[in-house]
């Protein structure tokens, strides 16, 4: 994880990978990989998930900070459709009061009996800050920092769990 303050902005960075082992042959743990919407069905952490035509996949990150109320951190970003999975590129935003952006990549390496799908993701939560002299300073700021990064750890926390469930009830589907 990675913290830094611009003058008006605070960023918060973290970075997950996990491997998922599926019984999926290579071409359909593929096709799973590069269906947004269907390897993201369990991130109940994230709402109004939409794939559009073109590939831009965009959702919010609910964020519940006391100070602020409920918000909803967007992130977009575009998908390419690889040769062996898919690789998500964040685009920026400048959404008030905050914005994420969403990176990574879905590998799928066949194996004897299936196939692995490797995942590597970066997120970005940035959150505009208030002036410190007129919101109380810099407890005010320390507790902006602290939910943010609350929110972010639980993203990155419950993100592999909500795609191998994602996965077990696809392989679930398929083999009925």
């Amino acid at each position: 994880m990675g913290v830094s303050q611009g003058p008006l902005v605070m960023k918060l960075e973290r970075h997950v990978a996990f491997t998922i082992p599926s019984n999926l042959d290579e071409a359909t743990a593929r096709a799973f990989v590069q269906d947004v919407s269907e390897s993201l069905s369990h991130a109940t952490f994230l709402t109004n998930l939409k794939v559009s035509e073109d590939d831009v996949v965009s959702a919010h990150l609910p964020v519940n900070a006391a100070l602020f109320g409920q918000q909803r951190l967007r992130f977009r970003s575009q998908l390419e459709r690889t040769p062996d999975g898919g690789r998500l590129y964040g685009e920026d935003l400048d959404d008030a009061p905050g914005w994420a952006r969403v990176s990574g990549t879905g590998v799928v390496i066949p194996t004897p009996t299936g196939s692995r799908l490797e995942y590597t993701f970066d997120f970005t939560i940035h959150v505009a800050l208030p002036e410190g002299e007129r919101w109380g300073g810099r407890a005010l700021l320390k507790m902006i920092e602290v939910v943010a990064d609350n929110v972010l750890r639980r993203v990155t926390e419950s993100f592999p769990k909500a795609v191998t469930d994602a996965a077990r009830a696809y392989e679930a589907r398929l083999a009925a």
